[in-house]
């Protein structure tokens, strides 16, 4: 074959006859459907007799075969840089905006140039060229075939973030979004990568939203065809992490999102729940989410198998306990249950987001009889004690435990089940808010007598005075919050003066927040009914 494919090279650039130069072609794009000659069709110079047979002939067949053949050699990427730089881009581009051109032929031209773009150095050679608007102008046709090939080719020049501003610019969003409207499967999924590809910037996620993006999306999600529904998930939760469009999405969107949860794959699930994740940031969101019926799915993803999935459903559901009105319908659902197992997952979201959501929850007394049930306290201790997790993890584990020292009748679990321990391991952490949380759990604690001996017998008088250092004034506040509870006991009056505590304590006289003091003083006043610390005050 080989030999003929060079004779019919050599035939193609002597031809003049139009029936030759079909036969010819035709030959061409026959031989460029066998991968192992792609390489030696362009390497004999067939690029040149297919320019020539493109533009030269007058038969409409010989135009159609060139120029699929032309697409077929550069669907191989040894080939494309080369094709480039023999001409093929300005030919094909001409020709696609003659609109006397054989629609056929266009549809074939628009393959070959999307082939082209396949390759980042063309890029260049393709805009210089007017190609964007060539693609356009094939979209405009109204031609499904062709407007396939042509965002197929667009979708290419959107990997380059210095073209989507001109591919937008010239108005091919409104057209991708109709063509993603038509009933061709093939169609459909080109128009959904070329829009994927400009929402790759920020800036044009709203505009696809505005031009009607949404549409498509709700059709396409439809299918049975499981790559088809990745890549609607994927643009929905493309689309939803831009707060002008949330509302919309969740308008327009919610029930498909639900659906998607529930695919059984894990790719459609994470790219749902992550979406349903960004949607939940806004709590005017949260009631559209409970009237669809979608707690129970987002729940059941909490404990799914999959940890990214996992984690962006932990996300969820801790934006939702962001609202209080939502708890009890959580909590009813069941996904304490979800949240608690997700605390030992090696996954940094498991473990962040389904401490904070408890942590949310604990606000109100009402859940935290339900979270010290549900056994939420030792995977609590357990992450907010190991220095291996994330600094971030374990803060929001220490507030969650914070929230529940606030009532007093929670304080001897937290206690037994290690909680002291977990709140002096963090102590000294160069992060302000878990210093804050802790001094939180231990001023509240200290509001109780029973537990002075102990925390004082854990080390917790130096943990307090470490914090009294901090550099941050909420800290301060919440270390003598807790100076002046254990102040309160007579035996441990003394050892707060022999361990050091008159300094940061006189430091922070000198402080302006009223807060401050009012705890300075009322702890200095308790620790001076001790004779044995009046000389040394």
């Amino acid at each position: 074959m080989a030999k003929v494919l060079e004779s019919l090279i050599a035939k193609g650039r002597r031809v003049k006859r139009p029936p030759e130069q079909k036969e010819v072609a035709f030959g061409l794009a026959d031989l460029s459907t066998h991968e192992e000659l792609l390489e030696r069709l362009v390497q004999k110079g067939g690029v040149k007799s297919l320019l020539i047979l493109l533009t030269k002939s007058v038969d409409i067949d010989a135009q159609r075969f060139s120029a699929l053949a032309l697409a077929n050699a550069a669907s191989a990427p040894f080939n494309r840089t080369r094709m480039a730089t023999e001409g093929s881009v300005a030919v094909l581009i001409d020709y696609m905006r003659n609109s006397d051109s054989d629609i056929v032929g266009k549809q074939y031209c628009a393959m070959a140039l999307g082939n082209l773009a396949a390759e980042p150095e063309n890029h260049g050679e393709i805009v210089k060229s007017e190609g964007i608007d060539a693609l356009i102008a094939v979209l405009k046709t109204e031609d499904v075939e062709g407007g396939r090939y042509a965002a197929f080719g667009l979708a290419n020049l959107a990997a380059n973030a210095n073209h989507r501003e001109r591919i937008v610019e010239e108005g091919a969003v409104s057209l991708l979004v109709s063509l993603g409207c038509s009933e061709d499967i093939n169609a459909q999924r080109q128009a959904l990568t070329a829009l994927r590809g400009l929402c790759i910037s920020p800036e044009y996620r709203a505009v696809v939203v505005r031009e009607g993006i949404l549409d498509p999306l709700v059709l396409m999600s439809r299918s049975e065809d499981m790559t088809v529904l990745r890549e609607v998930a994927s643009a929905l939760n493309c689309l939803s992490s831009v707060d002008e469009n949330k509302a919309e999405v969740a308008d327009r969107s919610m029930c498909t999102l639900i659906g998607l949860m529930l695919s059984g794959d894990f790719i459609i699930e994470r790219h749902s729940v992550c979406a349903v994740a960004n949607l939940m940031e806004m709590s005017e969101l949260n009631a559209r989410l409970i009237e669809e019926r979608g707690i129970a799915p987002l729940v059941a993803l909490a404990s799914n198998q999959d940890p990214s999935s996992r984690g962006e459903a932990c996300r969820a559901i801790a934006n939702l306990t962001v609202n209080p009105d939502v708890h009890q319908v959580l909590i009813r659902e069941g996904c304490l249950a979800s949240l608690v197992g997700s605390i030992d997952s090696p996954e940094l979201n498991c473990q962040r987001y389904a401490s904070l959501a408890i942590a949310n929850l604990a606000t109100t007394v009402a859940a935290q009889v339900k979270i010290i049930q549900g056994g939420a306290v030792r995977p609590l201790i357990g992450l907010a004690t190991n220095p291996k997790h994330q600094v971030e993890a374990r803060r929001y584990a220490v507030l969650a435990l914070a929230n529940l020292t606030a009532t007093t009748a929670n304080h001897m679990t937290i206690i037994e089940d290690g909680g002291i321990p977990a709140f002096l391991s963090l102590c000294n952490s160069p992060d302000l808010m878990s210093q804050y949380y802790v001094g939180c759990a231990l001023a509240n604690l200290s509001c109780s007598l029973t537990n002075h001996p102990i925390i004082v017998e854990a080390g917790g008088l130096q943990a307090i005075i470490a914090i009294c250092h901090s550099n941050d004034p909420d800290v301060h506040q919440q270390a003598c919050a807790a100076l002046r509870g254990l102040s309160v006991t007579y035996s441990t009056k003394m050892k707060i003066v022999q361990e050091g505590a008159l300094a940061p304590l006189c430091h922070l006289l000198g402080s302006d927040d009223v807060e401050i003091l009012r705890e300075v003083v009322a702890c200095l006043s308790n620790l001076a009914v001790s004779d044995e610390n009046k000389h040394e005050m």
